[in-house]
């Protein structure tokens, strides 16, 4: 397999078993939830850039009315065509209107390493979203529980919300909105039963012990610069094969 970059040593060696989790009953209900909270969020952010980093190969992007639309993969064995570091990113300054960043920061031991790398290039204005699993939720406990198992997802690391929107802040990005999903317990059927009859009292609520956040944030800057050409070496998004730190299956 080869390697963009490295996750948390443990996780790292075990990707192929994160992206069969997110098949799974369980993981499908997350990706799910989760498509369905993007598609109430994506129609309403604009721009020519949309670009997603996660450690599953499913595209959750396709509410967005954006035209250019692409996934970047971190090895060579993913679907995805488009390899490369989340903290080394074959992008120009600036350059993204929306950078979606999946369960990427669960499984990473660079998570300020990679949050820099997301600030450099989305545009002023623009937006990020990161959506991750919480600690402080029924699914934080039954992490702690199963940490030594060795497991996906048990054997990520959960980083609180309220410590990425902190760095955020630190970024220049303003905290639009965080939201949280799936309030039942990690088994399929009782997870589905649970969410279904809390998503009314979760939507006006929005309790922060939701095993799912999603957060959005934008850029704001004192000084815009003009928007440069997205890809490194090649003033033209459409031929990803000219980028010269992509590899391709």
């Amino acid at each position: 397999m080869q390697s963009a970059t490295p996750l948390s040593k443990d996780s790292w060696s075990n990707l192929h078993a994160i992206r069969q989790w997110f098949d799974t009953e369980l993981g499908l209900h997350v990706l799910d939830t989760e498509a369905a909270l993007l598609d109430q969020l994506l129609p309403a952010m604009f721009g020519y850039h949309l670009a997603q980093f996660s450690v599953q190969e499913r595209p959750l992007f396709s509410s967005s009315n954006i035209r250019n639309k692409f996934c970047f993969s971190l090895d060579s064995s993913s679907q995805n065509k488009v390899i490369a570091s989340p903290v080394n990113l074959p992008l120009t300054d600036d350059s993204i209107d929306v950078m979606l960043i999946h369960h990427l920061l669960d499984f990473s031991d660079s998570i300020q390493e990679i949050l820099r790398e997301v600030s450099r290039v989305v545009m002023p204005m623009g937006h990020v979203v990161l959506m991750g699993f919480n600690p402080i939720s029924m699914w934080g406990f039954w992490k702690a529980i199963a940490r030594h198992s060795g497991h996906a997802p048990w054997n990520g690391r959960f980083s609180r919300p309220g410590l990425l929107m902190d760095y955020l802040n630190l970024l220049d990005f303003k905290i639009d909105r965080a939201q949280y999903a799936i309030y039942g317990p990690p088994v399929a059927r009782w997870s589905r039963r649970v969410n279904d009859y809390s998503k009314g009292v979760s939507r006006r609520l929005n309790l922060p012990i939701g095993s799912v956040y999603l957060i959005v944030a934008q850029k704001h800057v004192a000084s815009m610069r003009a928007v440069k050409p997205i890809w490194r070496n090649r003033p033209s998004l459409g031929r990803l094969t000219a980028v010269q730190s992509v590899r391709h299956d």
